[in-house]
């Protein structure tokens, strides 16, 4: 009977031994990062690599802690036995720099989303200056509140002026883009001239609040309904062409839907999308949005394994990854106008709206 027993069990261990994952390669806390961070501009003349400079690198699979270190005499920083994933490195560091027209400070930013492919990992980072300042798409809450109806119409999008100087709005787009720059759609236009228009003032360090309808929604009568107070809102989306879009709010100014055919309020996903702020130089977007005449633009996406589509020179990266559906989260800059062209690594989650500030 025991022998039995004994080569039944044997058996079940066989032929359950399959199922299992195999052995990891690499365990938990036995990654090691060496990061060298250089700046190169050849057209001055400059390589160099940036000492002094505080790295930060998180964790970008899981909540983790934030590690932070400063790159040595050559650049150099070193991160030890870390967790097996995949990291968001950041830094960034003023430097003194001759750009041709003399000596100036130059902000630089080094980023990158780093995927570990073996034990010891030693690699570059090359920084760049940051993009210019202006206005820049600063939040984008999409996801609505915490609700069990699919209740997700208290959408808003803010801008920041990151310059030290007026920007105007002024004849200015905002666009919802397909899956190229050829494939825009929601297209709505702020009143004035594009580019020379001076009706429409946002001044530096000013923040730009624009809603879907700058409605009470925090006083809303659905039952459980948390939402946001949208009605003094800077800018309100209208599409006249939208039957169910007439009830607009006659306290603030619109900024009008120009597509033709096109009879839906501004509204993106919820969980993925991209977004253009143009200057409006050009609007015939039957053959796509001239890339010269973007100002800003944002593409996110809940998903891990989201398929990048904007083009990259204009965002390297799609921020939002883990974000849900009807929690009442919003998606900022790390800090107001922080802008790499990256928005893996400028956005984060943040757990509620921040209408007209930062958080």
């Amino acid at each position: 009977m025991v022998k039995y027993t004994l080569t039944f069990f044997i058996g079940l261990l066989v032929l359950f031994s399959g199922c299992f994952k195999d052995i990891p390669e690499f365990e938990d806390g036995y990654l090691n990062l060496n990061i060298t961070i250089r700046y190169v501009e050849p057209r001055f003349g400059i390589d160099i690599v940036l000492d002094s400079a505080v790295v930060t690198l998180e964790n970008a699979d899981y909540k983790a802690d934030v590690a932070t270190d400063t790159t040595d005499s050559n650049g150099t920083v070193s991160f030890q036995e870390l967790p097996w994933s995949k990291f968001i490195v950041t830094s960034d560091k003023e430097e003194m720099l001759d750009l041709g027209d003399g000596v100036v400070p130059v902000s630089l930013i080094a980023d990158t989303v780093f995927l570990p492919e073996k034990e010891e990992n030693v690699f570059t980072i090359f920084a760049r200056g940051p993009a210019p300042e202006g206005l820049k798409i600063n939040e984008i809450y999409t996801v609505g509140p915490p609700n069990n109806f699919f209740f997700f119409f208290d959408q808003y999008f803010e801008l920041y002026n990151s310059s030290s100087d007026t920007a105007y709005l002024d004849g200015m787009i905002f666009c919802r883009m397909g899956s190229s720059l050829e494939s825009v759609t929601y297209i709505y236009q702020f009143p004035g001239e594009p580019l020379i228009g001076r009706e429409y003032p946002v001044a530096p360090d000013s923040f730009v609040v624009m809603a879907m309808d700058a409605y009470n929604y925090r006083d809303e009568i659905f039952s459980g309904l948390v939402s946001v107070d949208l009605s003094t809102a800077d800018w309100e989306f209208v599409n006249a062409a939208d039957p169910g879009d007439l009830n607009n709010n006659p306290d603030v100014p619109n900024i009008m839907n120009i597509e033709v055919g096109h009879t839906l309020d501004f509204m993106v996903g919820l969980s993925g999308d991209g977004l253009i702020l143009g200057d409006g130089s050009d609007v015939n977007y039957f053959d796509g949005i001239d890339i010269e005449s973007v100002v800003d633009c944002v593409e996110y996406s809940a998903s891990p394994t989201h398929i990048k589509e904007m083009p990259e020179e204009l965002d390297k990266g799609s921020g939002g990854v883990g974000q849900i559906k009807y929690s009442g989260s919003s998606l900022e800059r790390r800090f107001a106008g922080f802008d790499t062209n990256n928005s893996t690594v400028d956005f984060v989650i943040i757990t509620a709206p921040t209408i007209g500030y930062q958080h």
